[in-house]
């Protein structure tokens, strides 16, 4: 029982105090990769120790550990043709692991199939509307006099700016929120928010799946501000960023240079500040941890 107090403390804690900590720490922002990393690791851990708290229980009246009891309940099921269930704890064990496992699956499944196709109609109806933008190189120009910038993610992205953008922003302005956009396409950060994306509907309940979605969109945010900063000046994209609050043109299924985390983006931006790469490296530590912690209680126990 010792296995199984350990792991579902894991999932506990991962999915409850520790998202809520990481959410209102104030390093995350000198170290937005890194903390992103933290926050998978966290999902991870939390998904792994909840699936091995399952199967522990499970493996529990036949005193063995997880590998073994899992491979004999496995075993019995191949010869049997049915799962050899003849406790209580052995059925709550495996539930409680199979829900885990198809919960995280279904979410997965459901919100990258919507995903996809909800890009695809968005970028079929930009090749329709919109032009080559003359202004812009490599974007795409929507004829439409209020302000935005966004990226489409996805295997052929685009970006978007509107003559609203053209006529707010000045040439340098401009360049660094195209830049900008291009971070989230050359970081795939449609690939990472995907997973946390995928939480929110199945489990709202937990703090952590409502949480890391927020948390980590913000984040991307500044490292997309962060690949921008590298050939634009911090403070020509804060002033552009200023002016492109503005998002009620971007859909949900993309990335905008204007966001609700915009505050907090500026005031990083023309902070004397810079990323810090003692926080960076040790969340990067911290996540490996919790990453192999789940591993490290299945063979210890």
């Amino acid at each position: 029982m010792i296995t199984v107090a350990v792991l579902a403390s894991f999932a506990v804690v991962m999915f409850g105090p520790a998202g809520m900590w990481l959410e209102r720490s104030s390093w995350p922002r000198r170290a937005p990769r890194a903390a992103i990393v933290l926050w998978q690791a966290m999902g991870i851990n939390g998904a792994l120790a909840a699936i091995g708290a399952g199967l522990a229980l499970a493996a529990e009246p036949l005193h063995r550990g997880i590998v073994s009891g899992v491979a004999n309940i496995v075993g019995g099921a191949a010869d049997r043709r049915s799962l050899p269930i003849n406790g209580l704890y052995e059925a709550c064990g495996l539930t409680l692991a199979a829900i885990a496992v198809a919960v995280l699956m279904a979410g997965m499944v459901n919100t990258t199939v919507r995903t996809i196709l909800t890009r695809r109609r968005h970028r079929i109806l930009l090749d329709l509307v919109a032009v080559r933008s003359q202004e812009a190189p490599g974007a795409l120009l929507l004829r439409d006099p209020r302000a935005t910038a966004y990226c489409l993610p996805g295997v052929r992205p685009r970006i978007v700016v509107s003559d609203g953008t053209l006529e707010l922003l000045d040439q340098s302005e401009l360049a660094a929120v195209v830049d900008h956009e291009w971070g989230h396409v050359h970081e795939r950060h449609d690939l990472v928010m995907l997973p946390f994306s995928s939480l929110i509907e199945m489990l709202q309940w937990m703090p952590y799946t409502t949480r890391a979605p927020r948390s980590v969109a913000a984040l991307l945010e500044m490292a997309a501000d962060d690949y921008a900063t590298r050939h634009h000046d911090r403070r020509v994209l804060a002033s552009a960023l200023v002016s492109m609050a503005d998002t009620s043109l971007v859909p949900a299924c993309a990335f905008a240079a204007g966001s609700k985390s915009i505050a907090v983006r500026v005031e990083r931006l023309v902070s004397t500040q810079t990323n810090s790469r003692l926080s960076a490296t040790l969340a990067i530590g911290a996540a490996g941890m919790l990453l192999a912690a789940p591993f490290m209680v299945v063979g210890l126990m």
